[in-house]
Formats: C-alpha cells, structure tokens, sequence
C-alpha cells in the first residue's frame, strides 16, 4: 500500500476544498448591483466576472512571486479590469472590502469535500497550507463548515514564507508535528503545491479537475475529490 506510513494530510484551501469560483462569482454578482458597475462601462456582467477572475489569478502570481504586496494585490485587481475594459481606471470606494468580506463569509465548497473529510478524519491528522491571509481563511473555513475536520492550519501570513519555499514547509510540519515521510499534501496548484512538495520531498497528491498537463514525472493525480476516499480511505 503507498500511504501505509501515512499520519498527516495537508489540504491546499481554494479551489481544492473551498469553492473559490463559485463562491467569488456569487460575490461579484451581488456587488455588481450594489456598485453599479454597469453605469460605469464594465458590461455585460459576464464579461466583468470573467475579467475580474483573469486579474485575480494574475495578481495572486505576483504576489506569491513578492511583486506585490497584500494591499496591492487588493487594489490591483479592478484596475486590471477596467484596463481590460479599455476604460481609465477608476477608484471605487469599499468595493475591495466588501468582496474581500462577502466572498471569505461564503459556504460552497468543492463536490464532495465533506464526504472525503468524514472518511479521512477518524484515520488521519488533518492541516490546510494555504497561501491565504489568516482573517480571510479562518472566515472561508468557520462559515463552510470545515474548521472541525482540521488539527492545524497555516497561512502565509502565519508562517512568514509561501508556498512552494521550503521555509513554508518547514513551518507547516513543524506546527503540525509532522515527519515528512509519514506527510501527504493534496492540491490543485501545480506549482504551489505539486512542485512545492515534490521539490521539498513529500508525497504529493494533485487534485486536478481543471485537466492541466504537468511536466512533473510520475505524480498521482484525482480529477475528483471522492477518487481519495479510494486511495486513502
């Protein structure tokens, strides 16, 4: 059996267990209203969710690359937007804290992340590593239900590093009271969290709905998250 040896599981947050689309989509319709976005030329509101989504994935790489910081990653966002729109950018007051505040307070989670956890819980200590900052993070996890199923949770903020840097991992484990070779990390970031593992020589599992190709060698992947129940359960 692969995880015979197995004691400790580190879950990747967003987008592996807490639906960061879904709930960040909702967000952004609620607010799209409240703002009136549409007066100001961000139209139709398709077209804005999906630009809002494109910005923040790219200002998520340039934070983790430490090309900007937790405020501008902020603000960075919708002035991305308004220049894909071809429009000047524009200051718009609250905006960035009420999505911040709505989208951490929302509850889907990725299908079938519940039933995973009530297998695995009794059978193995579990951890979320996330590159997320605290008050964001503990709010996505207490309003989604997740906070019972988890012994530890570390943040960027908390240990001072990101993933995929060795430091991250060192603190992880150490907070966990985790030894690498009896440690699993699931995620769907393949260089946060495949590479980052592999590069730092955990077992890793890729949990890769999106169908993504890797150029990493030999690394086990689920296109669902009830495929663990099989493996680890």
């Amino acid at each position: 059996m692969r995880f015979k040896h197995l004691k400790h599981i580190f879950f990747d947050l967003d987008h592996t267990l807490w639906d960061h689309d879904r709930n960040s989509t909702e967000t952004l319709i609620q607010l799209y209203e409240r703002y009136g976005l549409e007066s100001l030329g961000l139209k139709p509101l398709k077209k804005f969710i999906d630009s809002f989504h494109r910005a923040n994935l790219k200002v998520w790489d340039l934070f983790q690359e430490s090309t900007i910081n937790r405020h501008e990653l902020r603000h960075k966002r919708l002035e991305l937007v308004f220049n894909d729109f071809g429009l000047e950018n524009q200051i718009i007051d609250c905006f960035h804290e009420d999505y911040y505040t709505l989208c951490s307070r929302s509850i889907h989670l990725i299908n079938g992340a519940i039933e995973v956890l009530d297998v695995l819980k009794g059978k193995y200590k579990l951890h979320i590593i996330t590159n997320g900052f605290d008050d964001a993070q503990y709010s996505k996890m207490d309003s989604s239900g997740l906070s019972p199923y988890f012994d530890t949770v570390t943040t960027s903020e908390t240990a001072g590093s990101k993933k995929p840097e060795k430091e991250y991992f060192d603190f992880a484990l150490l907070h966990a009271g985790a030894k690498k070779e009896s440690s699993l990390v699931i995620g769907d970031g393949l260089k946060t969290d495949v590479a980052g593992a592999v590069n730092y020589g955990l077992d890793v599992i890729w949990f890769n709905d999106a169908y993504k190709t890797s150029h990493l060698p030999n690394v086990l992947e689920v296109r669902h998250l009830k495929e663990l129940i099989g493996l680890l359960g």
